[in-house]
């Protein structure tokens, strides 16, 4: 038990470390946001969106992860970094 203990740590410190970096994530989409409303941009890019997955997929699968995983991932990162970019928009 003493081993899988550590590994929980292990695992805790890294989750800890992914709420750290999509915090951070937020913030530059909430920069983004006000860059596109100072501009009058749209919110969504769905080009970039398409890149951002595509690229984010082949780095899972380096990684020995499922490219639909990674997917999923990154649409609900990019779900709520809409969401905060339409909040921002429509102040």
């Amino acid at each position: 038990t003493e081993s899988i203990q550590q590994l929980r740590k292990q695992i805790d410190a890294l989750d800890n470390q992914l709420m750290e970096l999509l915090a951070k994530r937020m913030e530059v989409c909430r920069e983004i946001g006000r860059y596109k409303k100072e501009h009058n941009m749209t919110v969504l890019q769905t080009g970039r969106y398409n890149e951002i997955l595509e690229k984010r997929g082949v780095q899972g699968s380096l990684t020995g992860m499922s490219p639909e995983f990674v997917a999923k991932v990154f649409e609900n990162i990019h779900e709520e970094s809409v969401r905060q970019q339409i909040e921002i928009v429509n102040k």
